[in-house]
C-alpha cells in the first residue's frame, strides 16, 4: 500500500487542480444568486468566493443609472457601471425587490451585453454576467427589468459589482455594492391604474414536456401573444392567438425545447402577465 502511495497523492492532486480550474470556470461565468447585498443576501466579499479586499473600499465604485420613476407594465432600461482603475475583469449581479423584500417583476435580457439569469439560467430573478469581461478599468451593461402589470409600489434595485485583477484566483478582486429606489410613476396607482384586462388561470402541466396549456380569461376579445423565453433571454416561441371573451384555453408545442428553466409571457391589449415554466425530459 505504501508503495502505492505517491501515485495515488499525485491522482488526488490532479483531480483537486482539475476542480480548482473547473471551479474558476464556472465562476467566471456568473455570479450565484444571493451575491447583490439586499436584505438577506450577501456579497461575494462576505462568502469568500472573491476577497481580500473590504467591501466598497476607496478607488471604485458600482453605479446604477436608471429613470426616475417606472410604470406598471413598462420596460425600464438601466445601466450598470462596475469602475476601479487598474482592475482587468469585471462582472456583477442585480435583482429587484419591493417593500416586503420580495422579487418583483421580471428580466429581459438585452442581446449583445454578455449577461444571463443567474444559476446556469436557472434563477430569473438574478441577472449576472456571462462570462466575465476582460477590458481595463471598468464596464458598463445594459440592462432591462420589465415591472408587474399591477402597481407594485416602490421598488429597490440591488446590485454588486466585481472589480477583478484577472489573476483568476478568488483573492485581491474589489466587490462594490449599490441601490436605487424607484417608485411608481406618478398619477399611477392602484385606483388609477387600469384594470388588467384578462388573467391567467392555469399554467400546466408543470413541469411541462411536449405540450403547455395556458388558460387565459379574458374580459372581451381580442389578439393576445404568448412568447416564451430560454435563460439566456433569448425569444424561443412566439404564438398569436384571437382570444374570445371569457376562458381561452391556449396550447403551445414545446417539443422541441430542451430541458431547462423558461420564462413565459402573456400580452393582451398593451398589458402582461409572467412566470416560470419548468421544462422536464
Amino acid at each position: 500500500m505504501s508503495k502505492n502511495l505517491p501515485a495515488v497523492l499525485g491522482s488526488a492532486a490532479s483531480v483537486l487542480c482539475l476542480l480548482l480550474l473547473t471551479g474558476a470556470i464556472v465562476n467566471s461565468g456568473g455570479a450565484p444568486s444571493g451575491r447583490t447585498g439586499a436584505p438577506g443576501a450577501l456579497t461575494c466579499a462576505d462568502s469568500g468566493c472573491h476577497g481580500g479586499n473590504a467591501l466598497n473600499a476607496d478607488g471604485g465604485s458600482a453605479t446604477i443609472t436608471a429613470p426616475a420613476s417606472y410604470t406598471p407594465g413598462t420596460p425600464v432600461d438601466l445601466t450598470l457601471r462596475v469602475e476601479r482603475a487598474g482592475a482587468a475583469r469585471f462582472g456583477f449581479s442585480i435583482t429587484v425587490q419591493d417593500q416586503n423584500n420580495v422579487m418583483v417583476g421580471s428580466w429581459d435580457l438585452v442581446a449583445g451585453q454578455g449577461t444571463a439569469f443567474s444559476e446556469f439560467g436557472s434563477d430569473l430573478t438574478h441577472v449576472t454576467h456571462a462570462p466575465a469581461v476582460s477590458v481595463a478599468d471598468e464596464h458598463t451593461w445594459q440592462l432591462r427589468w420589465i415591472p408587474p402589470s399591477e402597481d407594485a409600489g416602490p421598488v429597490t434595485f440591488y446590485a454588486a459589482g466585481n472589480a477583478a485583477n484577472g489573476a483568476q484566483g478568488s483573492n485581491g478582486d474589489f466587490i462594490y455594492t449599490t441601490t436605487v429606489n424607484m417608485p411608481v410613476a406618478a398619477g399611477v396607482g392602484t385606483e388609477s391604474w387600469q384594470v388588467i384586462p384578462f388573467t391567467v388561470d392555469a399554467v400546466y402541466p408543470v413541469p411541462t414536456t411536449d405540450e403547455l396549456r395556458l388558460d387565459v380569461v379574458a374580459d372581451a376579445a381580442g389578439p393576445v401573444s404568448i412568447h416564451l423565453y430560454d435563460a439566456t433571454g433569448r425569444t424561443r416561441i412566439i404564438e398569436s392567438h384571437q382570444a374570445t371573451m371569457g376562458v381561452n384555453s391556449l396550447r403551445i408545442d414545446t417539443s422541441e425545447l430542451a430541458s431547462g428553466t423558461y420564462l413565459w409571457r402573456v400580452v393582451m391589449k398593451g398589458h402582461s402577465r409572467t412566470g416560470v415554466l419548468p421544462v422536464s425530459r
